[in-house]
């Protein structure tokens, strides 16, 4: 009875032994495509002040999908008491052309919608030899091209 609980205890272990250094999610497939820029850029706001212009961002290209993921590290741009936070964006099309306006949503780390900004429309404009990137947000009214802030950045 004893070598059958042991041997028991040893299944059960290995299982959650294999099991749990598998950290990787089945339901999103790893893209192997993708390139990871460093980017250090200049916010600004059309319709209102910014409070930190200079931002620092990771800009994730997926090129066979032709979309970023972008990364806003320590983003504070509301007000000097906002609490840095690292902003998030995912799946935004890149465009060659001005104007070609996807809905995004700006998330907080855990996925809770960023408030200044819960979604609007924007575009992303790279261009061809990687060097440079350009982000456009509008309001979340598509037909209103007002845009509320730009992103200029050099990719490193």
């Amino acid at each position: 009875m004893k070598k059958i609980l042991f041997f028991a205890f040893v299944l059960v272990a290995s299982v959650l032994a294999f099991t749990s250094c598998n950290k990787k999610d089945g339901n999103e497939p790893e893209d192997k495509d993708a390139v990871v820029y460093n980017a250090t850029g200049e916010l600004r706001g059309v319709m209102f002040d910014i409070y930190n212009t200079e931002q620092e961002a990771v800009i994730t290209l997926h090129p066979k999908a032709n979309t970023v993921d972008v990364k806003f590290v320590n983003a504070r741009i509301d007000s000097e008491t906002e609490t840095p936070k690292d902003i998030f964006i995912y799946g935004m099309p890149v465009s060659s052309e001005d104007g070609h306006f996807a809905h995004i949503k700006l998330v907080l780390a855990d996925g809770s919608p960023y408030t200044p900004f819960p979604k609007s429309y924007a575009y992303a404009v790279m261009d061809p030899n990687h060097t440079t990137f350009n982000m456009h947000f509008g309001n979340d009214n598509e037909s209103d091209t007002q845009v509320y802030l730009v992103f200029n950045a050099m990719l490193e």
